[in-house]
């Protein structure tokens, strides 16, 4: 009954949860989205970061960066994740409540612990996915609210690589008729969207880049006992080594082949790489660390070179995500992409933390409509078998008569 409540309003207000590849926390991202005769419009209205443990970051990592993992593990974390979303999730709701702002619906992406797009072949079938923990139904039961979640699955079943899945959801939220759009998210991962105008012969393109922070902030830790490189400052007090460079950017991720990447590309393992190329060649840390930041910015400008010779109405850049903090990305990226103004995308009228976790709200309210939203598509058949995105958990059912017995009692 409450879920046909729910779907049944016109208006819902939506708490978006988010745990990005680099694990360093969940973001949370309250929206209000409204469907009238003239569309579906979307209000930002808060968000808010809370940062992982220490030991709970190192668990994700864990995970995600190795090659022993079993079922167990697996089973452990995603409860633990999805209490900890849950009693996040509560708390910041009982906040929001006390400044009179009532949360409908939950979405949460999860988190990421492993991405595979390349397809293998199992008992002679194409076989390839991706996983993200944190127990949807502990956090409806620790809410009390819907959960939507596992928006990847879908996507993955009409034969797309499940990333970038927040295509449909950006387009919604920052895409305008009169002139084209591009943006790109630099978080552990870096990936682009670009919306051309309502009037252009071009079509909306969305991909994953390559690495993001991940590389960096691994070598910083690895290397100069740091947890990132704040601001580029390292990066950009060391020289580029043309053959680790050369070697880094031979990866088969950017043939174009594969449109999604994760850790298991450039995350520990890719870190040790770069590590054991600076020994033997005794290159400087410094100069290991500018030649991991000129991959990430290599990549960005790579993928999004032809974009903008394609379209010439282009003249900004908008960043989202941790990295658009870091000077050196972007003012490499002001160098390779000159006809390019660089810009935050807190511009556009959202906290650019929280993007994220308002796309994933967006992602969750469409489930909830069963409207099918555009992702990136790798194949025929996904082009013509668009999947709605997402599952829904509700929360469990309360007798209140025999709560109020056991209080008396």
């Amino acid at each position: 009954m409450y879920l046909a409540r729910i779907v049944n309003r016109k208006q819902l207000t939506m708490l978006g949860l988010n745990s990005g590849t680099s694990a360093d926390g969940l973001d949370m991202a309250v929206v209000k989205i409204r469907r009238s005769t003239r569309g579906v419009s979307v209000k930002y209205l808060a968000g808010y970061e809370q940062k992982f443990s220490g030991a709970m970051r190192e668990l994700v990592h864990q995970m995600a960066d190795s090659d022993m993992v079993t079922l167990e593990d697996v089973i452990e974390l995603d409860n633990l994740l999805g209490n900890f979303f849950g009693r996040t999730a509560r708390s910041f709701i009982e906040r929001l409540e006390r400044q009179r702002m009532k949360v409908d619906v939950i979405a949460s992406h999860g988190q990421t612990v492993r991405h595979r797009p390349e397809k293998v072949r199992l008992l002679g079938k194409w076989i390839h996915g991706t996983m993200q923990l944190g127990s949807l139904d502990r956090i409806a039961a620790a809410t009390d609210r819907i959960t939507v979640g596992d928006f990847r699955q879908a996507d993955i079943a009409v034969g797309n690589e499940g990333a970038p899945i927040t295509t449909g959801a950006m387009q919604r939220l920052f895409a305008v008729e009169q002139h084209s759009r591009l943006m790109v998210n630099i978080g552990g991962m870096a990936n682009y969207f670009y919306f051309p105008a309502k009037d252009s012969p071009l079509k909306i393109s969305a991909a994953d880049c390559g690495p993001g922070n991940s590389l960096c902030d691994l070598l910083s830790h690895r290397l100069f006992s740091q947890p990132h490189d704040s601001r580029g400052r390292i990066a950009a007090s060391g020289r580029l080594h043309n053959e680790l460079f050369a070697l880094l950017t031979s990866d088969d991720f950017f043939s174009g082949r594969i449109v999604s990447t994760g850790r298991e590309r450039f995350g520990a393992a890719k870190a040790d790489s770069i590590i054991a190329f600076g020994r033997w060649y005794r290159a400087k840390k410094a100069d290991l660390m500018r030649t991991a930041a000129e991959l990430t910015v290599y990549g960005i400008s790579h993928k999004l070179r032809p974009l903008v010779n394609g379209d010439h109405t282009l003249t900004n850049l908008y960043l989202t995500g941790g990295g658009r903090r870091n000077i050196f990305f972007v003012r490499r990226l002001g160098q390779l992409l000159p006809e390019l103004t660089i810009r935050s995308a807190d511009e556009l009228g959202f906290d650019a933390d929280f993007i994220e976790a308002a796309a994933y709200a967006v992602m969750g309210e469409a489930c909830l409509r069963g409207e099918a939203l555009p992702t990136t598509t790798t194949n025929k058949q996904a082009d013509r078998t668009r999947p709605v995105l997402g599952r829904i958990a509700q929360p469990p059912h309360r007798d209140v008569r025999m709560s109020a017995v056991r209080r008396k009692g």
